[in-house]
């Protein structure tokens, strides 16, 4: 089966790196699978318009980037929000205090 669609590379990589933080995945993981969307991506691109190799290394860095991006971002933000003293947390910590 072949389809004609438009795509939009740093969307696919965007929602690689989301998945995996949600499945929980290792940085190793995520590498693999924006590996793979980057060559099934320029490997049917080749197929279909082999004259657009010269854009393949842009389509497949664009994939990695943005997905890597996602993922650090809500690593990021996740250990932020995990790292601030949550308020049972601080009520916890004022009676310890009291006492």
């Amino acid at each position: 089966m072949s389809l004609r669609v438009r795509f939009d590379p740093e969307f696919i990589g965007e929602q690689i790196g989301q998945l995996c933080f949600e499945e929980s995945r290792t940085v190793q993981e995520l590498d693999s699978y924006l590996a793979g969307a980057a060559y099934a991506v320029c490997l049917s691109l080749g197929k279909e318009k082999p004259w657009k190799q010269k854009d393949f290394v842009s389509i497949g860095l664009s994939i990695v980037r943005s997905g890597t991006k996602k993922f650090l971002d809500l690593t990021e933000k996740n250990i932020l929000i995990n790292s601030v003293p949550q308020e049972n947390d601080m009520n916890r910590m004022n009676n310890h205090e009291e006492r």
